[in-house]
C-alpha cells in the first residue's frame, strides 16, 4: 500500500516538477526577462568596500548568501534612483518569504541616502575605498550590452556571479524568481 501511495505522490507531482526550470534556469530568465544577461563567473572584479562602521566587507563573508549587489554612485541621479525603488519592491517580496536569511542586498555606495524606505536587516550599505567610478567600470566591463544602464549583479552561493539585471524596467517578480531559483540551487 505504501508503495502504490508513493506512486500516486510521484505522478501527482510530476507536473509541477517538470515546470521548475531547474538547471535551466538562466535560459528561462532570459526568455522571460528582456533586461537579464546570463553570467557565468567564478571569480568576480575585487571589492574593496568598507560597510557603514568603517570595517572592511568582502564577498567571502557573504559566500553562503545570494548577493543581490547594485552600485549608487552620488553622480548617477535618476537612473539609480528608479533602479533602487524598483530594488525595494524586490526586497519586500524576498523579505516576505522564507528567503529573508538566504539573501543580502549589498549596496555600494558614495551617496548620502542610497536606500529608499527603511533599510531591512538584510541590506548592507557599503562604501567603496577606491573611487567609485572605477569599481563600477569593473563591473559594467561584465555587460557591455548596457553601456548606460545601472546593473544589479547577482551573485550566487559560493560566490559564482551569476545574472545581471539591467535598468529599471525589469519585473521585480522575475528578479524575486530568479533569486529564488538561487536559493533552490543545489
Amino acid at each position: 500500500m505504501k508503495n502504490i501511495l508513493l506512486l500516486i505522490a510521484l505522478v501527482a507531482g510530476r507536473p509541477a516538477y517538470a515546470d521548475h526550470p531547474g538547471d535551466r534556469l538562466d535560459e528561462v530568465m532570459a526568455q522571460k526577462e528582456p533586461a537579464f544577461t546570463a553570467v557565468d563567473l567564478n571569480e568576480l572584479p575585487t571589492l574593496n568596500l568598507v560597510d557603514a562602521d568603517g570595517k572592511p566587507l568582502d564577498l567571502e563573508s557573504l559566500s553562503d548568501q545570494v548577493v543581490v549587489l547594485s552600485f549608487v554612485p552620488s553622480n548617477c541621479g535618476l537612473p539609480c534612483a528608479d533602479q533602487q525603488a524598483l530594488l525595494e519592491k524586490v526586497r519586500g517580496g524576498v523579505n516576505s518569504s522564507p528567503m529573508l536569511d538566504m539573501v543580502t542586498f549589498l549596496v555600494v555606495t558614495d551617496a548620502s541616502d542610497p536606500v529608499p524606505g527603511p533599510i531591512a536587516e538584510n541590506v548592507v550599505v557599503a562604501r567603496a575605498e577606491k573611487p567609485m567610478e572605477d569599481l563600477v567600470e569593473r563591473y559594467r566591463a561584465i555587460a557591455p550590452d548596457h553601456p548606460e544602464a545601472p546593473l544589479v549583479h547577482v551573485i550566487a552561493r559560493g560566490n559564482r556571479h551569476a545574472g545581471i539585471f539591467a535598468g529599471s524596467a525589469f519585473g521585480h517578480i522575475n528578479m524575486i524568481l530568479y533569486v529564488n531559483g538561487l536559493t533552490n540551487a543545489h
